[in-house]
């Protein structure tokens, strides 16, 4: 008799539980009692003082360059995947005997791990919101206009939520294989470390273990944030500050002539022997530049004492094209035009005139003295006009110059003097201009730094959004499958 009670009771139990919907409302009841009398709640206040301690350390770098942003995104992340990951490690092994019972009394392994699962995205979102409460709290630069949303609090915050998410369903499953809490514990260490190492951000993976990175869910986490931190778009500052930090550090050295004339037959100079380096000037331009620096150069004040004849003046005119071409007399019915360089062909073709045009000209001018006549009679104006775009000069090359320097006999000659300088980066930096050249260093090692993976677009953030949703996915039913098989075990 009191066999067929039993019976009748259990079958009871059965039928009022046997409904997958009702049965996930009883097991979420049963982990907000545990919240409350088994002091789950900790986990809360545990999550806002390590978003505080993290807080200061990356609100100085944060969305402010690309050590910082990348640093920022690996720290969040950690924080996400440790508040994930100690939500749930003790969650089922701690009542494995209780599950074993009520599954062989009626109970649905999937509505136990849906109770979970929609438990567990509870308080991961609380955390969520309490972490990003404490980052705005302790100033961390975070824009206040977002990338995916209107917000880029919320941006970063759907990233920290799914990632702690998908944390939090990888401890649901060790606990789930993990017969003691003991256990679950004695695994975590690892699960973490293996999260961490090989995330692919912060610490730089050999080849054969690159591909591990794609497996962890750090990787992906790291990714997300950092993209939507702009890496890509801040400047690079380790170099520079490596660089400002020496600026007191003495360089220098003692060398000969002949080691420098070596360097002139290296690889880098072969490769650029075609560089210009001065360029080809036009008349106009030559004029632009001198007028510009006639006054603080002192210009004005340079002696022309080089002998010309009358005719090597006249020359170098007829030689200018423009000047040559200009007509003096337009052509009529009766004559053709009459040309600057015709007439300067005829008074030098003059046998009247050839002793007068061969007679050196030994008079000593100024520069300035040359200007002002020109100015007077209009003539800088007029061949400027009519001259402008003639070039003066061919451009110089440093193939060019290291050809002339290499087959100097004066400096072949002199090849075992030597010289010695000192100097200090602080002074390379005066000379060439301390904003040129932290401008320069950050530039070119951000462009050396760019990484695809990190690149701002929606595309990137949403697949790097999709792989922590089916991590968590996949986890959730790694579970249902391995408690499914609670009854196989002995213990």
């Amino acid at each position: 008799m009191p066999n067929e009670v039993t019976e009748k009771a259990s079958s009871a139990r059965r039928i009022r539980h046997s409904g997958r919907d009702h049965q996930v409302l009883i097991y979420l009841g049963k982990q907000f009692r545990f919240f409350i009398n088994e002091n789950d709640w900790k986990v809360l206040p545990m999550a806002a003082i390590i978003a505080a301690l993290v807080g200061m350390v990356i609100r100085r770098r944060f969305f402010v360059n690309m050590e910082g942003s990348l640093i920022g995104a690996f720290a969040l992340t950690c924080v996400a995947i440790w508040n994930g990951c100690f939500n749930s490690i003790q969650a089922v092994c701690r009542e494995r005997p209780i599950i074993k019972r009520e599954h062989r009394s009626g109970m649905h392994i999937t509505s136990y791990v849906a109770a979970h699962m929609i438990y567990q995205f509870l308080l991961c979102l609380g955390q969520t919101v309490l972490t990003m409460y404490v980052l705005r709290i302790m100033d961390v630069p975070i824009p206040r206009e977002g990338f995916m949303t209107p917000f880029m609090l919320l941006d970063i915050g759907i990233s920290m939520l799914l990632i702690s998410y998908a944390s939090d369903m990888l401890s649901l499953f060790i606990s789930s294989i993990s017969h003691t809490t003991t256990g679950a514990m004695t695994v975590m260490p690892f699960v973490l470390i293996f999260q961490l190492v090989f995330s692919g951000g912060i610490i730089p993976l050999p080849a054969w273990s690159q591909a591990l990175s794609n497996y962890t869910i750090s990787n992906y986490g790291i990714k997300a944030i950092a993209s939507q931190s702009g890496y890509n778009e801040r400047p690079m500052v380790t170099a520079w500050n490596t660089l400002e930090s020496m600026r007191n550090n003495e360089i220098g050295g003692t060398v000969t002539l002949g080691q420098i004339l070596d360097l002139l037959d290296s690889p880098a100079v072969e490769k650029r022997k075609d560089m210009e380096l001065f360029r080809s000037y036009t008349v106009g331009e030559a004029a632009e530049i001198l007028s510009s620096a006639e006054e603080s150069l002192h210009l004005r004040d340079i002696e022309i004492t080089h002998a010309m004849s009358l005719r090597d003046i006249l020359t170098k005119l007829r030689g200018i094209d423009a000047l040559s071409r200009t007509e003096i007399f337009p052509a009529t019915e009766t004559a053709p035009a009459q040309t600057v360089g015709g007439m300067l062909d005829t008074l030098m073709a003059d046998e009247s005139a050839q002793a007068v045009l061969d007679e050196p000209l030994n008079t000593q001018l100024t520069l300035g003295q040359v200007l002002d006549f020109l100015h007077a009679q209009d003539a800088a104006d007029f061949i400027v006009e009519h001259a402008g775009e003639e070039s003066i000069n061919p451009p110089v090359t440093l193939g060019q110059v290291a050809d002339f320097l290499k087959n100097n006999q004066a400096l072949q000659q002199r090849r075992d003097r030597a010289f010695t300088f000192k100097t200090t980066i602080g002074d390379i930096f005066e000379l060439f201009g301390e904003d040129n050249i932290k401008a320069l260093v950050q530039e070119k090692t951000a462009a050396a730094s760019y990484k695809a993976m990190y690149e701002k677009s929606s595309r990137n953030i949403v697949n790097n959004w999709l792989m922590l949703g089916v991590f968590a996915i996949a986890f959730a039913l790694l579970s249902t499958i391995f408690l499914k098989l609670i009854d196989h075990d002995k213990r």
